[in-house]
């Protein structure tokens, strides 16, 4: 009778548990929203729970209304929501502002960003893929505090140029390192197509780098591409279509205002000139040039796996037609990613990526269309006028149009692979190999057709050059974990890698081609051959590392590594080069004294200091070289030999040594930053010294000078709002940095030859400062310099009464003082809207395009430019004058401000609704429309864009906007 009581009552009480349990389901999506397979769902104070499947779904029984449900994701906000009468729930997941579980690469591993010591910028695959791009490098545009990204010039295919934290060398490399996958990767990363990327980490403070050593005196880019997972296979499609255009057009002068510019300048009329006014002719040659582009991009991607293997496969066709009909840029991808788990303890898989492309340069018809007169005519009688105007150095750009009259073909194919095998030996200690090959291949067919404005009536000419390119790296790395109690874990990481490189080059050039379709694929029928080279270089390094990171209670963290490297560039006994690097972490935040206040949920404090090197020089310097010399000896040549370069014996490591202090906080849940300030010195630059040519060399490599960098870094991070159906962030990044020679042979003296001035920074504008025009009431002054009113007045900065080589000045550096960098991201259910701002100040800028195309001489068309006479006594430029080819100091007037800030982009963007898009088997789909760079405010007239590396405004091909409509589908 007890038995069957407590059996009613069970049964009783298991009927009223059942009874109060109830199913919830939803989705969980991303902020974007993508669904999210993988997001832990769990009852809060008990051990019920799941995870979401590939299309972010979830089911879980909870025991009552008043349970909680916990979403937790690393890199995104874990949300607690009240269950109540609700059986259905959808989450929107956020990303952590603060982001301190979030795992990132930092080298030989990965770490949680609360717990690196060192300084380190990311830039999230949402920033790479919200903006089509034509290469990764220039995702890091406005992304990353102390990153540099500029335009290494406008043609299809161009790409940017990237400093880390200012330039520290003079003569050799100042490009950072780049790291696919965990493999060094040689020369930039065009070549990598910009959707593979899941994100790019970039080390910049020597603890962060020394762990590369000699190649990491450049700062370092780690760049992690997508892989597969634990999930069903997802297959996805990107793809967008856009139109370009220029982004200024320049105001050249009509045939009016050339006329009269002639007039002023007295140069005489040609009678096809007279004729031209008499008619009205007045040809607008950029117009005929110039038109609107396109840019594309298709990729198709497989991803997915199982507890074993995961895999993620993806093609990409990217094709740019530029607004310059002759330019073209096309490039191909294919990217294998595959993991697979042998065992528990044995792990394997391949990172390949195959990518070819070629770059159609064409000619500079935008410089020619430029230069020729307006009262010239492309055409008469339907048939092309290849001299307009009766001018010799003037051809027709329209001529470079007609299809083989010019070809400037550069293709490069690349197979860039790495193997991987990892054991773990005990639960503490693992080892992973690394094998990688990178294979390039180069070539360049030019051709110059007799029509052409390259050879003007001259024999066709034609050049091929071939390169070829191979180096593998293979290394040897041992992980060691130890949680010796809950107060102390230690860390270690040991590295042996060797990397060697072989290039090769051949190059011939040749004019005299018999019949001109054959191109430059047939060389052996030329008349002349005008050059021919070929060239090896082999070059290795073998390396030895350490690093210990070691955390104490939570709140201390110490790093050190050393590094020993040794380079086949450098002298005997001086190969080897060690460089170590300490760093200390301090987590103010989980000290006692700060558990009673609500302002800081996060605050950390870091200090650095560390040493790398460079070696980035040609081989062989320490060896000198030959050159052939060619002489007369009897009826004939004879050919000889020379030293071509001076042998240096004793070349070592350049080295630069960095402290780094820098601060992270988090303000409550939404707000997050880091300050850094920071100086970089570094000695025995690897420098190519100017010496008297009477020595039969005119420079040598040797390890002299010194330089320095300083700087500091903001960065913040905040969600504004963040409410069910509205969400706004917004990220800045802002950085100034100084750099300056400290010294240049041990004796504290300026190199004025090489215009290296102690002070200031590497390259510097070293000019006539021109202070106005000459005025009429000004006569008898401009006679002491024997000048006249109307021409450029120079300011006689050495007060002799005469301008010579002495009154020259420093005018401003082409490195910019500060950068800024603006993003925000504004989402509306399933709407979203971002842009991304990018601006650059304190940076001089020269106008070679203004100084070339404003000679005021009448020969060739001018830009419209304010010029002077009696009548119009301005400052601006200078009296038109027939007589001279330039006006004289003409190249004064070229200097000016280069600040700029542009729209870097701007998007606009729609996720159909889930509900929709499942009864067709859709998981997600986004339509967006992007405007890139679609204001620019400068002081450059006509709109004309100022971003260059260099500083220098050619006038090769105009900048561009362009307006696209991409979209992006996962099944």
């Amino acid at each position: 009778m007890r038995k069957l009581l407590i059996l009613i009552v069970l049964n009783i009480v298991c009927i009223n548990y059942a009874m109060s349990q109830k199913t919830v389901t939803g989705v969980v999506s991303s902020e974007d929203g993508m669904v999210m397979p993988g997001v832990t769902v769990v009852v809060k104070g008990t051990t019920i729970g799941t995870i979401t499947n590939e299309m972010g779904q979830y089911s879980v029984e909870v025991p009552e209304e008043n349970d909680v449900l916990v979403f937790s994701f690393i890199g995104m906000k874990t949300q607690e929501i009240s269950i109540g009468n609700q059986s259905a729930i959808n989450v929107t997941m956020l990303s952590d502002v603060i982001g301190l579980e979030e795992v990132v690469a930092i080298g030989y591993g990965t770490e949680r960003r609360g717990n690196i010591t060192g300084a380190i910028s990311s830039v999230t695959t949402q920033d790479i893929q919200e903006m089509p791009i034509i290469d990764a490098g220039s995702a890091l545009q406005g992304r990353a505090a102390g990153v540099m990204a500029l335009a290494s010039g406008n043609r299809p295919g161009d790409g940017v140029t990237i400093r880390i934290r200012g330039r520290r060398s003079l003569t050799a490399t100042n490009d950072p390192l780049y790291v696919i996958d965990g493999i060094p990767y040689e020369g930039n990363i065009n070549d990598i197509n910009p959707r593979d990327i899941k994100s790019m980490e970039i080390l910049k403070d020597a603890s962060a780098t020394a762990i590369y050593g000699s190649r990491g005196a450049n700062g370092v880019i780690l760049v992690t591409t997508t892989r597969g997972g634990n999930y069903p296979t997802t297959v996805s499609y990107n793809g967008y279509y856009g139109v370009t255009s220029p982004l200024g057009k320049p105001d050249l002068m009509n045939g009016e205002q050339y006329t009269r510019l002639k007039e002023v300048g007295g140069r005489p009329f040609t009678s096809a000139e007279e004729d031209a006014i008499e008619r009205g002719v007045s040809t607008d040659w950029l117009d005929l040039v110039v038109g609107n582009g396109y840019q594309q991009s298709h990729q198709l991607g497989v991803r997915g796996g199982n507890e074993k293997t995961a895999f993620s496969i993806a093609s990409n066709l990217f094709d740019e037609q530029a607004v310059i009909e002759t330019q073209k840029f096309t490039r191909k991808t294919l990217r294998i990613n595959l993991d697979h788990n042998i065992s528990d303890r044995i792990r394997v898989g391949t990172s390949t990526q195959l990518s070819d492309q070629i770059q159609n340069y064409g000619s500079n018809v935008y410089g020619g269309a430029v230069n020729i007169s307006p009262l010239a005519e492309p055409y008469e009688d339907g048939e092309m006028v290849y001299q307009p105007g009766a001018d010799p150095l003037l051809w027709n750009p329209l001529a470079d149009f007609v299809e083989d009259a010019i070809a400037d073909d550069r293709t490069r194919l690349r197979v860039f692979s790495n193997l991987y095998a990892e054991i773990d030996i005990t639960n503490s200690l693992s080892y992973r190999m690394n094998y990688g090959n990178d294979y390039q291949k180069y070539t360049r067919g030019l051709f110059q057709g007799s029509l052409s404005s390259e050879r003007q009536f001259s024999t066709p000419r034609a050049l091929k050059n071939h390169e070829e390119n191979f180096t593998y790296t293979f290394e040897n790395i041992l992980n060691y974990t130890k949680v010796i109690n809950e107060n102390n874990t230690l860390k270690a990481t040991g590295l042996f890698s060797v990397q060697e490189s072989d290039y090769e080059m051949t190059i011939i050039d040749v004019e005299g081609l018999p019949y001109e379709h054959q191109l430059f694929h047939n060389l052996e029928t030329a008349e002349t051959v005008l050059d021919y080279d070929s060239d090896l270089q082999e070059w290795g390094i073998m390396s030895f590392m350490g690093r210990v990171n070691y955390e104490l209670f939570d709140r201390y963290l110490f790093t050190v590594t050393g590094r020993y490297d040794g380079s086949s560039r450098l002298s005997e006994g001086k190969k080897w080069g060690f460089f170590p690097s300490a760093a200390f972490l301090w987590r103010i935040s989980n000290e006692n004294f700060m558990s009673s206040q609500t302002l800081f949920s996060d605050l950390r404090f870091r200090v650095s200091y560390g040493v790398t090197g460079n070696t980035g020089i040609t081989p062989y310097q320490t060896r000198g070289g030959l050159t052939r010399t060619i002489y007369s000896f009897g009826d004939g040549s004879g050919y000889g030999y020379r030293p071509g370069t001076i042998a240096n014996p004793d070349l070592k490591w350049e080295s630069s040594a960095t402290t780094n202090i820098g601060l992270d906080f988090g303000i409550g849940d939404n707000i997050a930053g880091s300050f850094e300030v920071y100086q970089t010195n570094t000695t025995d630059l690897l420098l190519e010294r100017k010496i008297p040519i009477t020595s039969g060399f005119d420079n040598v490599m040797e390890n002299i000078g010194e330089t320095r960098n300083r700087g500091w870094e903001l960065t913040l991070n905040g969600r504004i709002i963040s409410t069910r159906d509205l969400t706004w962030s917004a990220n800045l990044n802002l950085f100034g940095n100084k750099e300056e020679i400290v010294d240049l042979y041990g004796n504290k003296t300026d190199d004025i030859g090489n215009e290296w001035f102690i002070g200031e920074p590497l390259t510097v504008w070293y000019d006539y400062d021109k202070i106005g025009i000459w005025q009429l009431d000004e006569a008898s002054q401009a006679d002491v310099y024997q000048a006249n009113p109307g021409e450029i007045k120079i300011r006689d900065v050495v007060p002799d009464d005469k301008i010579n080589e002495e009154d020259r000045v420093i005018l401003g550096t082409n490195i910019p003082k500060a950068t800024l960098g603006l993003g925000s991201r504004l989402m509306y259910k399933d709407f979203e809207f971002s842009f991304l701002l990018l601006g650059i100040f304190g940076q001089t800028i020269y106008n070679e395009f203004e100084v070339n195309h404003a000679t005021l001489q009448g020969r060739y068309n001018n830009l419209d430019v304010d010029f002077w006479t009696e009548d119009n006594p301005t400052n601006d430029h200078p009296k038109p004058d027939g007589s001279r080819e330039y006006p004289l100091y003409s190249e004064s007037r070229g200097y000016s401000s280069g600040d700029f800030l542009k729209i870097r982009n701007m998007q606009l963007g729609y996720n159909l609704p889930k509900q929709i898009l499942s009864d067709i088997g859709i998981k997600s789909m986004k339509i967006y429309l992007n405007a890139e760079t679609p204001f620019i405010f400068s002081r450059l007239s006509s709109n004309l864009d100022p971003e260059s590396y260099d500083g220098v405004i050619s006038s090769e091909t105009p900048s561009t906007r362009m307006f696209s409509l991409g979209i992006n589908v996962d099944f």
